[in-house]
């Protein structure tokens, strides 16, 4: 398990993404990336707001949003995600309804 925290008054609006989900709702989403600090002072990663390869390439820099810390390994994490998952199965295949 990854925990961020980062500052949204940094992020930059005018790369959000409108989605119209199937029912109809529309949702906002802001594309983030973590870029790994080993040894770093706040955390394991850095927070960025995603970028294109173009604009990345042409030097264009986002902010630093915040940071990262991995608090559980990833295998582990993955572990109890499958062990939830199987959990939530009914010998019959059926999911349990809550």
């Amino acid at each position: 398990m990854i925990t961020l925290s980062i500052d949204v008054t940094q992020l930059d609006k005018a790369r959000f993404k409108r989605i119209t989900r199937k029912n109809g709702n529309q949702a906002i989403f802001a594309d983030l990336v973590l870029i790994p600090t080993p040894g770093g002072e706040f955390g394991d990663y850095m927070v960025k707001q995603s970028i294109s390869k173009q604009e990345r390439e042409s030097g264009i820099q986002t902010p630093i949003l915040g940071n990262a810390k991995q608090v559980v390994p990833i295998e582990k994490a993955t572990k109890q995600i499958q062990n939830h998952v199987e959990k939530t199965h009914t010998e019959d295949g059926e999911e349990i309804p809550f």
